[in-house]
């Protein structure tokens, strides 16, 4: 790591978790990378996790130095993850401060500390809400920033042992050889998990859809592959794999329809659909997956080769993902793409239907143009960390989001505000994708005058 810049050492648990006092399933991996990584990386710390390591032999060794000389150590102890309760307790025996604990809301301290400081956050379950996020990433951000000047004892140990000296390594010359004995803890190498994610980004933003369902396909398989000493219990990626490796795909197959016919856009989606239902896309609440099934069932119901019941069977299922994606968590993107597809169903109905429909759909933009404005407003108010390419997406989608439901709305101000989204579009495709959809909405309502 990095010797110019503090380091940062995060204890907690991977990917999705059942939190047994709740029955919740919480999905870590969003905590870390929507969060706590960004927090105190905008804080000026190299941030690392356990999974980011690279090491040879045990965990155990690295893992421990980490716990010892990391300048900060954040523990989120959702779902009460016992390796991250012990870790914590091993960081609270070697350091007498700059440790930071926080967990979901529903977390109970299960043990007898109730004086500890836990910093609370909200977990919807797979997901995280946006106004929850910025709202945490800036008070931890804020925290690290104050604990690299901070002199305050927070480790309960040395609370109750004021006298306690802190332990030292041994002496230089004998650390030294035991360094050089085995590899210091680092960041991932290229072939790292972190660094296939990474390229995975930079494939889907430059349009390699192929390339980049390739590596995720990779991933995919070595995620699900059986555990070494034959448990057969099977094993499933986090859904951001998942849920990335879908849209890759039906994005790859339809990058191949345009050369070798609907037929390979078809199997595309068919094969993205079998993954999402891995993620009980039946009773999900997660309105990224739910997006995802809508859009696939959107896409493939505007195949003209379809027949007229299959577009229409299409088209309801993918009205019934979006409304939940929107009824339950508020989430725009559904928002928006509910208020399309209704708008798409009008046009081909009549009388009531399509009254019933159309009045529909400009209500629902109403409710998006409400809940983009807060969060665009809260984005301007707080500055993400550079390089976070989450929260760049996001934003686009937003403002994208934005825009949409005001020119659908008639709104003067909506084409200025459309202009500025696409310039700030961070790849091609999102850019196309928003225009095309919007060409088709005014068409639309055109016809529905």
């Amino acid at each position: 790591m990095n010797g110019a810049q503090p380091n940062c050492f995060v204890i907690m648990g991977f990917g999705q978790k059942t939190d047994l006092a709740t029955g919740r399933v919480l999905d870590l991996d969003k905590s870390y990378k929507n969060i706590i990584k960004p927090a105190v990386t905008a804080a000026g710390y190299n941030c690392v996790r356990a999974d980011e390591i690279q090491h040879s032999g045990v965990i155990d060794v690295p893992m421990y130095e980490m716990l010892f000389g990391a300048d900060l150590v954040v523990a989120d102890l959702s779902t009460s993850n016992l390796n991250a309760i012990f870790e914590l307790g091993v960081r609270h025996a070697l350091k007498p401060r700059a440790t930071v604990i926080m967990a979901e809301n529903k977390f109970a301290i299960p043990f007898d500390a109730s004086h500890i400081v836990v910093r609370h956050y909200e977990h919807l379950g797979p997901d995280i809400g946006f106004d929850e996020v910025m709202r945490m990433r800036d008070e931890l951000t804020k925290l690290a920033t104050t604990l690299k000047t901070s002199s305050d004892i927070d480790s309960p140990v040395y609370v109750a042992l004021p006298k306690l000296e802190k332990p030292a390594l041994a002496a230089a010359a004998t650390a030294a050889a035991s360094a050089a004995a085995r590899p210091a803890p680092q960041m991932a190498s290229e072939d790292s998990y972190a660094s296939k994610l990474e390229t995975v980004r930079d494939a889907m933003d430059t349009g390699a859809f192929e390339f980049a369902q390739k590596i995720l396909l990779g991933i995919y398989k070595q995620q699900t592959a059986p555990l070494s000493g034959g448990d057969p219990t099977p094993r499933r990626p986090p859904p951001g794999i998942i849920q990335q490796l879908a849209l890759a795909t039906y994005k790859a197959g339809e990058a191949k329809a345009k050369t070798g016919g609907v037929d390979l856009a078809l199997a595309g989606y068919a094969e993205a659909e079998a993954l999402l239902r891995e993620l009980d896309v039946d009773t999900t609440t997660d309105p990224e997956t739910l997006g995802l099934w809508s859009a696939i069932h959107k896409r493939r119901g505007e195949i003209a080769t379809r027949s007229p019941d299959e577009q229409k069977q299409d088209l309801d299922e993918a009205i019934r993902a979006a409304e939940r994606g929107f009824f339950i968590k508020r989430d725009y993107y559904n928002g928006t793409n509910l208020a399309y597809l209704l708008t798409v169903r009008a046009s081909k109905s009549s009388g009531d239907d399509r009254i019933a429909d159309k009045v529909f759909a400009d209500r629902v933009r109403r409710a998006v143009v409400d809940i983009t404005e807060k969060r665009l407003q809260a984005l301007q108010e707080k500055r993400s960390a550079e390089g976070d390419t989450t929260l760049r997406d996001e934003k686009y989608w937003i403002a994208a989001s934005h825009a949409e439901s005001l020119v659908a709305l008639g709104d003067p101000k909506g084409e200025d505000l459309l202009r500025e989204a696409l310039a700030s579009a961070p790849a091609g495709w999102m850019a196309d994708t928003t225009k095309a959809q919007l060409d088709r909405v005014k068409s639309l309502l055109a016809g529905l005058r």
